[in-house]
């Protein structure tokens, strides 16, 4: 009978982050934002790329989150929808076309939509 060797922690996170739902990556993310702004050092290592400067979306970002609702034919209203705000906010939109600032919550909530979303098992 062979012997099976025991997962990492790690392989136990990774596989745990592939069964996850956008919804339960999204509360990790938050969960792991809140240790970090308490903190905790063995999170602040985790540094995640910016997705804005200020209250404006960089152009990498921008590409991103329109590569990502290609992929599952979404429009600016529905991941504002997605994201939590209001349908008829016009604001996501606003920042693709004419590079309009957004509100903080806005850009933290885009944050983690795009990383719930950037992993190939999420859509």
């Amino acid at each position: 009978m062979p012997i099976t060797q025991k997962r990492t922690r790690l392989e136990k996170l990774q596989n745990s982050w592939t069964k996850a739902t956008a919804e339960e990556r999204v509360q990790f993310l938050t969960w792991l934002r809140q240790a970090d702004a308490s903190g905790d050092a063995s999170v602040r290592s985790l540094a995640v790329p910016p997705i804005a400067s200020g209250r404006y979306l960089l152009p990498s970002a921008i590409s991103r989150i329109r590569t990502i609702m290609a992929v599952r034919g979404l429009a600016p209203a529905d991941v504002m929808v997605e994201i939590g705000f209001d349908r008829n906010d016009p604001s996501l939109a606003r920042a693709f076309e004419e590079n309009a600032s957004l509100r903080l919550s806005l850009v933290a909530a885009l944050e983690s939509w795009l990383i719930a979303n950037s992993s190939p098992s999420a859509s």
